[in-house]
């Protein structure tokens, strides 16, 4: 396993108003490695990922994508500063407001590789149907926007966007709530082969049972709180 983490979170905490959201919770998580994180609804968990994933800042300590800080400080404002686009890709626990509704689906599917280099229409097209095939939509009208499909298959295309660019590290929050058993099976041995690949992954699920049987190493959180499990 590689020295450098991909991702490290160091004393991370974030307050909204009055409420402590997170309370300096420090994570490592390396090349190929499986993470996972439960906890009851309001622990944390979905504050924690938009701060490994670099969408907004700690309050205190620091968030590290390969070794470097996500965040940078200029003229007294912070700035993200990620190693480079895409290098952390989300998936949201609501499939279908992380889609736009004006775009086709091979659109949505191809954003973050679109960012990092360029490529025809027909390319992006015949990337999406790959990745759409991924996560068992090759049937899927590519042309199709989010308003016509339904949830848990708004959740595979998040899922496939995800993916798509082969990211550094993947970011999941409830990635299979909206799937049916069959699916979900299907999800998480994707999920193994991305890992053995090298991607990182962090995912975050009230199943419990389900990330024991998947990740490398499991965390409760608990009133803000990421309990220890190892790092």
């Amino acid at each position: 396993m590689a020295e450098q983490p991909v991702i490290e979170a160091v004393g991370v905490s974030r307050r909204y108003a009055t409420t402590a959201a997170l309370r300096e919770a420090h994570l490592i998580v390396r090349e190929g490695e499986i993470v996972g994180i439960y906890g009851a609804s309001g622990s944390g968990k979905s504050t924690l990922l938009r701060l490994l994933a670099a969408i907004e800042p700690p309050d205190t300590g620091e968030v590290l994508l390969g070794g470097a800080p996500a965040w940078v400080r200029r003229y007294g404002m912070r700035h993200r500063r990620p190693p480079r686009p895409g290098y952390v890709m989300p998936i949201f626990q609501n499939p279908f407001s992380s889609l736009d509704v004006r775009w086709p689906i091979w659109r949505s599917v191809t954003e973050p590789v679109a960012i990092i280099r360029r490529a025809s229409g027909a390319e992006r097209r015949a990337l999406a149907g790959e990745r759409l095939a991924a996560v068992g939509l090759s049937g899927l009208d590519l042309e199709a926007t989010p308003s016509e499909l339904s949830i848990g298959q708004c959740q595979r295309v998040a899922i496939a966007r995800a993916l798509a660019a082969a990211p550094a590290a993947v970011v999941a929050d409830e990635p299979t709530s909206a799937l049916d058993v069959t699916t979900v099976a299907g999800i998480l041995r994707l999920f193994k082969q991305v890992a053995a690949g090298g991607t990182a992954l962090v995912l975050v699920s009230h199943d419990e049972n389900m990330l024991r049987v998947l990740c490398d190493r499991v965390r409760p959180m608990k009133a803000g709180v990421l309990e220890p499990g190892g790092c």
